[in-house]
């Protein structure tokens, strides 16, 4: 985005959006700033508007009421949200309806400013205490909010990626599944590593939509685009507190046993436990989904196509297992379709 930012403030006074216009200079057009705003007056603005930017708490009997103006009007995605760093509650609701960016109170002008700029651009940007929430160390208070956040920012993906609709739920059971079974040390079954899971592909967000939505085979120059991803996503979690089994799923997944993956060009058992038996999980529903450039195949065509890569892309072990568990198990269908 080379235009200015066209930016909605809800909340805050003068000293806040004259310190956002003065941080973002000429990047910045146009900074509302309504004493009070409805939902219909949120939807009709928001045409006009690249990013909202919600002050949380400045109403005390109703300090939330701003993030739930932009739930409403479908506008998450396009929102940042600024609140007290002990402001917990906040933290909680805005991870949990899928805000793009969350922002301390009293950060830097150019902090809150560059988590506006990502979010323009259809990135995401976590401060504390966010992470705090989604990593469950404020005394188990935040139950269940890493996967809220997980789940929010996949389906934020999906909406960008028309192409792969259920794929990261659907790869997801899979990989539980296969971890169930496996058994490894460093993968042990666990709410941080079906997060991983789910956000296995979250550096998407920062690709083209005109490279990820190709109907025809990509170049050789957008592949090489395309497999920034993982890196892309790892910037994407790394302030955002989650378990080091997220961040290793989402940087190796396309790792090969062979040593011919990327992006770091891992070999064997350098590859992490997670990223190795998810990689499985992974082709195994691209094969089997809908694509514009491929047929897919059946479910057992797949396992099939699984085991022959044993040793070269694959954990031969793994491999193996994944034949013996998801052959002798019934699959769900909607594992295999696109939803």
């Amino acid at each position: 985005m080379n235009r200015p930012i066209r930016i909605l403030l809800i909340g805050g006074d003068a000293s806040l959006w004259v310190g956002i216009s003065s941080s973002l200079g000429s990047r910045s057009s146009q900074i509302v700033v309504p004493g009070d705003i409805e939902k219909a007056q949120l939807g009709t603005a928001a045409r006009d508007i690249d990013v909202v930017v919600v002050v949380a708490g400045d109403d005390p009997s109703d300090p939330c009421r701003g993030l739930r103006l932009v739930k409403q009007a479908h506008l998450q995605r396009r929102t940042v949200v600024i609140a007290s760093a002990a402001d917990q509650r906040t933290a909680a609701e805005a991870l949990g309806i899928g805000v793009a960016g969350y922002v301390v109170r009293g950060s830097a002008p150019d902090r809150l400013a560059n988590a506006i700029i990502q979010v323009a651009e259809g990135g995401a940007f976590y401060d504390a205490p966010a992470a705090a929430v989604l990593n469950g160390s404020e005394d188990g208070q935040a139950t269940g909010s890493m996967m809220s956040a997980s789940r929010a920012l996949a389906s934020a993906l999906e909406l960008k990626d028309t192409y792969t609709g259920g794929h990261a739920e659907r790869v997801t059971l899979l990989a539980v599944r296969l971890a169930q079974a496996a058994l490894l040390d460093d993968a042990m079954p666990s709410e941080a590593l079906e997060a991983g899971f789910l956000l296995h592909d979250v550096g998407k967000i920062g690709i083209p939509e005109s490279i990820l939505n190709k109907p025809d085979q990509l170049s050789e120059t957008e592949r090489l685009v395309l497999n920034t991803h993982p890196i892309l996503g790892e910037r994407i979690v790394s302030p955002l507190g989650f378990p080091d089994a997220v961040r290793q799923v989402i940087r190796h997944h396309h790792e090969r046993w062979d040593g011919l993956g990327y992006p770091d060009g891992l070999a064997g058992y350098e590859v992490p436990g997670a990223a190795r038996l998810f990689s499985i999980a992974d082709s195994v529903d691209a094969m089997t989904s809908i694509r514009p450039y491929r047929v897919p195949v059946t479910f057992e065509e797949a396992i099939a196509e699984v085991v022959m890569q044993a040793g070269t892309q694959f954990d031969p072990d793994l491999a193996l297992l994944a034949r013996d568990v998801f052959l002798n198990t019934p699959i769900d269908v909607d594992l295999r379709t696109v939803r």
